[in-house]
């Protein structure tokens, strides 16, 4: 068998793995938007999306063996954006005879890959946490007027956040202790501007 030969038999293989991982990757970016460059860098963000090429494989695989003759990109194609609609099936594990003996004993593969990416995602989210934590802690140091200035700063820079909206914000949040404003501020430039932002500002300000 020559290197073309290995590399046809492997290219839909590779395709619906991409197809998938870049699904699960999509998903990552939009839960952990904020603090994505920590979240990729973290193992759980790797299983995650090496659960999702297995299963798309998986779909693949089983495809390909019931339609051996047809075009194998085509089903790669086939099998790395559309296997999620496997996971939306019920299986019935036992049907009973008697309708009126009660339900079929199902398995929701929605569930269990729901709970599989809930506790991923909760792995990412606890291994980020203590950073977010203590940039926070660093955060609150300063004066609230300081901080209001930043969000200030932020909402005109922004193409995204009107500063009419974010000047309201600031509004509400004057009725409160110090201690809330600030807290409140800081969360705000680490959630909206992201980890890496809210970093580089408090560099900036210390300076």
């Amino acid at each position: 068998m020559t290197a073309r030969d290995v590399a046809n038999a492997l290219g839909p293989y590779l395709l619906v793995a991409v197809l998938a991982c870049s699904w699960a990757l999509t998903e990552i970016i939009q839960t952990f938007r904020s603090d994505l460059r920590r979240a990729l860098r973290n193992g759980w963000s790797e299983v995650l999306m090496g659960i999702n090429g297995a299963l798309a494989l998986l779909v693949f695989a089983l495809a390909h063996s019931l339609s051996p003759s047809a075009n194998p990109y085509l089903l790669a194609l086939v099998a790395g954006v559309g296997w999620q609609a496997l996971l939306r099936t019920r299986v019935n594990l036992l049907q009973p005879l008697n309708p009126t003996m009660g339900e079929a004993v199902s398995l929701s593969l929605s569930d269990l890959y729901g709970r599989l990416q809930r506790f991923c995602w909760e792995q990412i989210n606890q291994s980020l946490l203590s950073g977010r934590i203590r940039l926070l802690e660093e955060a609150i140091r300063l004066p609230v007027e300081q901080l209001e200035r930043q969000v200030l700063l932020f909402a005109h820079a922004s193409a995204l956040h009107p500063p009419d909206q974010v000047e309201a914000y600031l509004e509400k949040l004057r009725s409160r202790r110090p201690e809330e404003q600030a807290l409140a501020l800081a969360a705000y430039l680490l959630s909206q501007g992201g980890y890496d932002f809210l970093r580089e500002r408090l560099k900036t300000m210390e300076k």
